[in-house]
């Protein structure tokens, strides 16, 4: 493929594909608006270790992760709380961004891709409405195909002619507005359970949204609020971290970092080609929507459009060309995220009642939790006890109120599933018209629903 490619952005979507067309013979050139070693975030994200091996890549050095750390889920009132099960060695890690993404610049080099840093591009060139190229720091450079990895708030997607149907911006509401810091450990404390060492609180003082406290790998306090829709106040920030020092005496008053991060918790956008261009990772809402981390489905995504580009022979980078990738992305990721998005929108508005009776005990104990997620030969899986699933169902009846709630979300969950999988498998302006329109307004009409039953 002797092709000459610009991935703009260093995110996982842009250099997973930059890897795997460099490695076909493209002529990649990655441009970063970062200087080298300030790229991405100083934290860590949990991902599946397998996504590596899905996209055709060597696991990364022991330097890059570590194990991913064992959860406890909080009721808003902070009396209840579920253990999530750990599932064993090497099935989940958490990566630091900063090490990934010197992990993916070395393959990309290795692959023979040219790494630029220090060149923040914001235009696209287009020509009788097809993007031809970037305006660089040095002129116009012409390319065959321009990858968006800029983000979701991406200016390049801005850019494209109106009847590509590719969405300008995100919404608010498609945002979740995350604080995240890192605080000295207070010596001598505990956890907020002694056994468990990440806490997350669901509706955080009654919040749209969460807030953690969790003691890091390097022994340092990692603490994120975020909320849906709006930003964080400075005197909200200040409440929430002395909320959590209340109840997690391993959070000192020394802070050693922060930052304040809106994060894409948006189902897959609807359409992310235009002729000459394609938005991966974030610019094309890659991530999984109960989370806001982009890691591991911008990977799968770009993977799947790399291959689908060689195996394909794509050498006419249209967007019809281009096109059947994101039909496999949906059909093997984007549908299922549809359906999380819904669940997302609904179950942050959930009335707090309803979390702390769910995390009371009274609902789901934690043995219920590690038979469903552990596997059958995982010793710590205990026993099945008869009348584990009737209690559950029983107790659902009996709070008719709540199952109601649980029920229209599934509903409306499984329409927004029915919906993604019906991606038109041709691509037409016409088609991208009718798609958008209807996908989108799933979303939208979900959200309102959702927020007006929070009232």
């Amino acid at each position: 493929m002797d092709k000459k490619i610009a991935v703009v952005g260093m995110g996982q979507g842009g250099m997973v594909a930059a890897i795997k067309l460099a490695r076909a013979g493209a002529q990649v050139t990655v441009f970063e608006r970062y200087l080298e070693g300030k790229v991405s975030y100083p934290w860590r994200d949990d991902i599946t270790a397998s996504v590596f091996e899905d996209c055709g890549l060597p696991f990364p050095s022991e330097d890059v992760y570590v194990q991913k750390a064992n959860w406890l889920f909080v009721s808003p009132d902070e009396k209840g709380a579920l253990r999530v099960p750990q599932f064993p060695p090497l099935v989940e890690i958490s990566p630091n961004r900063q090490k990934l993404t010197e992990y993916f610049v070395n393959l990309a080099k290795d692959a023979g891709a040219n790494i630029r840093y220090g060149e923040n591009i914001e235009k696209l060139v287009i020509e009788n409405e097809r993007v031809v190229g970037i305006e660089t720091k040095n002129g116009i450079e012409n390319y065959d195909l321009v990858i968006d990895a800029t983000g979701m708030y991406s200016k390049l997607r801005e850019q494209l002619p109106e009847k590509y149907c590719v969405q300008k911006t995100p919404s608010n509401l498609d945002t979740m507005f995350a604080y995240r810091a890192f605080f000295k450990k207070n010596e001598g404390a505990e956890t907020f359970f002694s056994d468990v060492s990440n806490t997350m609180i669901l509706r955080h003082m009654d919040s749209d949204g969460i807030g953690w406290c969790n003691l890091n790998e390097e022994g340092n306090v990692d603490v994120l609020l975020c909320n849906i829709s709006r930003p964080l106040t400075d005197e909200e920030i200040e409440e929430r971290i002395a909320d959590l020092r209340a109840m997690n005496p391993i959070l000192s008053d020394e802070k050693l970092f922060d930052r304040k991060v809106p994060l894409s918790v948006r189902a897959g956008i609807a359409t992310p080609v235009a002729d000459g261009y394609v938005a991966l990772g974030d610019s094309a809402f890659m991530t999984i929507p109960i989370m806001g981390s982009g890691i591991e489905s911008g990977m799968h995504g770009a993977s799947i459009f790399a291959d689908y580009v060689i195996e394909n022979d794509v050498q006419d980078f249209t967007a019809e060309n281009m096109w059947g990738f994101y039909v496999k992305y949906f059909k093997d990721y984007g549908a299922g995220f549809a359906l999380l998005d819904i669940v997302r929108r609904h179950a942050l508005r959930f009335n707090s009642k309803y979390i702390n009776w769910a995390l009371s005990g009274k609902f789901v104990t934690d043995d219920t939790l590690k038979f469903i997620m552990l596997k059958k030969d995982d010793e710590r899986r205990p026993k099945y006890k008869f009348g584990m699933f009737s209690a559950i169902i029983w107790k659902l009846i009996f709070y008719p109120s709540f199952m109601c709630t649980i029920l229209r979300m599934a509903g409306e969950g499984i329409h927004a599933l029915s919906v993604a999988t019906h991606i038109p498998k041709k691509y037409s302006f016409k088609n991208m018209g009718k798609w958008s329109k209807k996908y989108n307004k799933l979303i939208e009409k979900c959200e309102a629903k959702a927020a007006k039953r929070a009232k």
